[in-house]
């Protein structure tokens, strides 16, 4: 007797296997999505964490005369770096104004979302141990951000705390290696060592410009001083 039930043909089994790839397709591209945002998401709260915690440093360390100063970057190069903590000069200066944030100094995440260490950069009136921060007058700045390359307006800034974004082209690794240097020319002035940072809105690889997706935030004088002059004689010039 014959059988009267029919089986799929190649070409039907065909067009379903294309049309499950359509539908997966079109779940995975919001998932990836969706991680990618979470991630940018955890990144800008480890930078805010940061920011909190570099001005309760600042009120918890005060010059003799009892002015607060900010801490120093963690070099990149040399004894010591790498771990976490602050390199600071016998006398009360930075070693480095350009180095990774001190995480472990300061009881913050290592990392960012991706595996990342963060970068950090001070000026260096603002973190000097032998005289504390004053308002009048307001320390100059070494530590700036810029939109462009040509930094028409630079923005002055006390300290800016640094991530290299998802790509990490140009971070420290949690295992102390560098990673890739970036191809972009903004991401590139962003691992130079300067105290010159470049921060925009990111742009995708196939841009003339190329890939930029770092992630920072800063501690304005203005800002900083709001959070450690309260009353105003606290950070008085003496």
């Amino acid at each position: 007797m014959a059988n009267s039930g029919k089986g799929f043909t190649l070409v039907e089994l065909a067009i379903v296997l294309f049309v499950i790839t359509l539908l997966l397709g079109g779940m995975l591209t919001p998932l990836s999505q969706q991680i990618a945002e979470r991630q940018n998401s955890d990144t800008r709260h480890t930078l805010d964490a940061a920011r909190t915690a570099l001005a309760g440093y600042a009120l918890s360390h005060r010059d003799s005369s009892g002015k607060p100063y900010l801490p120093c970057p963690d070099r990149h190069g040399g004894i010591g770096a790498g771990d976490g903590e602050e390199d600071r000069l016998a006398d009360g200066r930075c070693a480095v104004v350009v180095g990774g944030l001190p995480w472990h100094s300061l009881g913050v995440a290592e990392v960012d979302a991706w595996g990342n260490r963060l970068d950090y950069a001070v000026s260096p009136d603002y973190a000097d141990a032998s005289h504390g921060i004053v308002h009048n007058p307001v320390p100059a700045t070494q530590v700036s951000l810029c939109q462009e390359k040509t930094c028409t307006q630079p923005l002055a800034a006390a300290a800016v705390v640094l991530s290299h974004g998802r790509n990490g082209f140009g971070a420290h690794n949690a295992v102390g290696k560098t990673n890739l240097v970036p191809i972009s020319a903004d991401e590139r002035a962003n691992t130079d060592s300067t105290p010159r940072f470049i921060m925009h809105p990111p742009t995708a690889a196939d841009r003339a410009d190329g890939e930029f997706d770092d992630l920072a935030i800063w501690l304005s004088p203005a800002w900083l001083l709001g959070r450690l002059c309260d009353p105003a004689s606290d950070c008085a010039a003496p």
